[in-house]
């Protein structure tokens, strides 16, 4: 029932009209892919740029573009539910009961993903949580996973395809494991809390083969080897970690940022209250990931999934603490259940009407913070060659483009391709946005002959008080402005 419970709330908090700028251009990309038959090698919507690009979510990108807006958000639930039965079998929870106190971080956890839309990282995410049940079942000796385990490297090659830049994740972890079964086997540990785990030899050899297999399956992409690296470049990018938001560092100055630390918090506070020996890899990895998870907020919903595992097989609160804390409520147990459960379910139904009827305002999208149709079309209708766009609406002025059939017509200058516009168009166009540089250097730069910019931004306002340029459109959202001297 608690179980139940907690799905649907999560289900029901990501059922909401989409606003992830970067899901408009990975369904621009998917319709560019599934036209052309062929995968770009190169940045192709960018008038200043034109450069490499390993298309690393291709795969996912024609599904995205093949199921439409509506078949994405459909999509993207389903994937939720898979990942969320995983955590719970990972949690250990047991679907009989209405309260478990491990109920209160599958909780975090559901509501949590709701910041993410749907957007190529979730497969990801269920990947990842497959990942750690599978393979740490298998190093329990759990008999239904010696086969199961062999199916590790077929999942590295949907993986590379689908999300390639999560897609290290199976050989990191075979190779830790043996990292850490080589550091248990040189230093003796007193006491042998974390010591007592070693891998046998027909574990070595198993997972010798997984992981020659998994880095085989690693090139079964479009670009080959390349994929065995290209995951640690973005880690790497102190670009991308400086001025996109979701690869920041969490913020813990507000009510989320408290949320953030409790996902963060709880599962480290289990683990040094919890009395078992454990196995030396399963504190590495909660380490790694909390290390990855304050570097960049993104992999705090990687943190908690694994953090799952952690907490279902080292509960602290046994079933003799829960007897004890339950005691004094004996008498009350069945009016507190009927209770619970009717406030449980009117609370899940409320969530549920109020975030359906968010559709009847927006539609499907959401564009509240994004160009304005009327303004979009003004840009179609100016036919631009140089361009500016915030870099953050690059993505839904792509989608919108596209509903015009108006990409051959009109070239952007930035979108979300962090990765491909890290060294130059990402950093000058968020400096450029907000004026967190001298703008005229900026301006200079790329001599733009139109530039298209909305209220939340700061260089309306420059552009405003510049002789050097003229309003020709605005509205309650977007302005656009036409350079008066510029050469072209």
């Amino acid at each position: 029932m608690g179980i139940i419970i907690c799905i649907l709330l999560g289900l029901f908090m990501a059922f909401e009209p989409i606003t992830d700028n970067d899901y408009f251009w990975h369904v621009v990309v998917g319709k560019w892919i599934n036209n052309n038959h062929i995968i770009p090698n190169h940045e192709l919507f960018s008038w200043a740029s034109g450069k490499a690009w390993i298309a690393h979510e291709w795969l996912n990108e024609v599904i995205m573009y093949k199921m439409g807006d509506m078949g994405c958000l459909i999509l993207m639930l389903v994937i939720f539910l898979v990942l969320y039965i995983l955590m719970a079998k990972m949690l250990k929870l047991e679907w009989k009961k209405l309260f478990d106190f491990r109920l209160c971080y599958f909780l975090l956890m559901t509501v949590f993903f709701k910041v993410t839309g749907p957007r190529p990282y979730i497969v990801s995410l269920v990947f990842l949580a497959y990942l750690v049940y599978v393979l740490f079942s298998y190093l329990d000796d759990k008999k239904w996973t010696q086969k199961l385990i062999y199916t590790l490297p077929i999942l590295q090659i949907l993986w590379v395809n689908f999300h390639g830049g999560s897609s290290s994740l199976i050989y990191l972890f075979i190779i830790g494991i043996f990292m850490c079964d080589i550091f248990v086997k040189i230093f003796k540990f007193k006491p042998n809390r974390w010591n007592t785990f070693k891998l046998n030899k027909k574990q070595i050899k198993t997972l010798s083969i997984v992981l020659v297999l998994t880095i085989i399956a690693s090139c079964l992409n479009p670009f080959g080897p390349k994929m065995l690296l290209y995951p640690f470049s973005n880690m790497l990018d102190d670009s991308m970690t400086s001025y996109i938001l979701e690869w920041n560092s969490p913020s813990f100055h507000n009510f989320l940022g408290l949320y953030i630390f409790i996902t963060i918090a709880f599962p480290l506070f289990n683990l040094i209250l919890q009395k078992k020996d454990m196995k030396m890899h399963e504190i590495g990895f909660q380490l790694m990931f909390l290390f990855m998870a304050l570097k960049s907020q993104r992999f705090i919903g990687m943190y908690g999934i694994y953090s799952c595992w952690n907490i279902g097989k080292y509960f602290f609160v046994t079933d003799d603490i829960y007897t004890y804390l339950k005691k004094p409520f004996k008498k009350l147990e069945k009016p507190i259940y009927y209770l619970t459960c009717a406030i449980l379910v009117l609370g899940t139904v409320f969530v549920g009407y109020k975030q359906i009827n968010s559709f009847k305002n927006t539609g499907i999208i959401d564009n509240d913070g994004f160009y304005s149709d009327e303004a979009v079309e003004k840009i179609v209708e100016l036919k631009p060659q140089r361009l500016y766009n915030d870099y953050s609406q690059g993505g839904y002025l792509l989608y919108k483009l596209d509903n015009l059939n108006a990409l051959d017509k009109v070239k952007i200058f930035s979108y979300g391709l962090g990765d491909v516009f890290s060294n130059d168009l990402l950093p000058d166009t968020m400096n450029l946005q907000d004026l967190q540089t001298d703008p005229k250097e900026l301006l200079d730069k790329y001599n733009f002959d139109y530039l298209l910019t909305t209220s939340t931004h700061t260089l309306h306002y420059y552009l405003e008080a510049s002789s050097d340029y003229e309003l020709i459109y605005s509205d309650n959202m977007c302005y656009i402005f036409k350079a008066i001297n510029n050469s072209i």
